[in-house]
């Protein structure tokens, strides 16, 4: 008894990750803080992120008013790790504040930079 051939044509196709920009990635970070902190952990890095209080992050950004202030900078002369700045202003509560975004590459389904790290820094009080 023979059996049938049926021929095939394999193609093998590598699924494609759809990468976000360092800047989407940080902005995308912040709403997700903003809106509910057990979302933004998807952005957070899965190496550096025992050090990360979003639920403090995210009274700093309750009610104020958000903007990019610099452009990526590579830190350590390395293309893997990199920082964005966010000017925050709260006219209510009367502060300002930066916050550096340390970012390092470990792409995954959510995108190519993760956040491994968050500082303040507290501009002067008008």
């Amino acid at each position: 008894m023979t059996f049938p051939v049926l021929k095939r044509k394999l193609s093998f196709s590598i699924p494609q990750m759809k990468l976000s920009g360092d800047k989407q990635v940080a902005a995308c970070f912040l709403d997700a803080v903003k809106a509910n902190p057990d979302e933004a952990w998807a952005f957070v890095s899965k190496v550096y992120s025992p050090g990360l209080d979003l639920n403090e992050l995210r009274e700093v950004l309750s009610g104020s008013a958000q903007k990019m202030v610099s452009k990526a900078m590579y830190l350590s002369g390395s293309k893997n790790c990199l920082m964005r700045s966010i000017y925050v202003e709260d006219p209510q509560r009367n502060f300002k504040r930066l916050l550096h975004l340390r970012m390092i590459r470990e792409p995954d389904h959510n995108g190519q930079w993760k956040i491994f790290g968050v500082e303040q820094e507290e501009c002067g009080r008008i």
